[in-house]
């Protein structure tokens, strides 16, 4: 099951611990802020996510763990990993506060991949695109 954000204001809009503490020049701030993950969640939640069952982690979380894992071109195991050790990481899925603990289980993160069809990868790189978001090739 999935519940898409209510839009209503919480503390964590007024004060962001983890944002604070962190440098922002650095690449997956600035990725971060750039990202449409407001647009790529009114877009895929649906198509991505059943309305029943256990509730799901949230899409920022997946999809950018997805993009974190691809970025590096590491396992499934790995990316929870350095999701567990790298703030920088964990603001870029949208945690506001630093944890120590793992997120989620690489199984989690495979079968948010094997829900990706071709189709639906098509559609987040438009999305991107259209919202002209640096790739990390671009970094000098």
């Amino acid at each position: 099951m999935y519940k898409l954000p209510d839009g209503q204001l919480d503390i964590y809009t007024l004060i962001h611990p983890l944002e604070d503490m962190l440098d922002p020049e650095n690449r997956w701030v600035v990725r971060a802020r750039s990202m449409p993950w407001e647009e790529l969640e009114r877009v895929l939640s649906g198509k991505l996510y059943s309305s029943r069952g256990a509730p799901a982690k949230p899409l920022r979380m997946m999809l950018g763990a997805m993009m974190i894992g691809d970025h590096l071109k590491c396992s499934d195991a790995e990316t929870v990993r350095q999701l567990q050790e790298n703030p920088y990481m964990q603001y870029f899925v949208g945690l506001n506060e630093f944890t120590r603990e793992r997120l989620f289980a690489p199984l989690s993160l495979s079968l948010f991949r094997k829900k990706i069809t071709p189709a639906i990868d098509r559609e987040i790189r438009h999305i991107i695109k259209s919202a002209d978001v640096r790739d990390f090739s671009d970094e000098s």
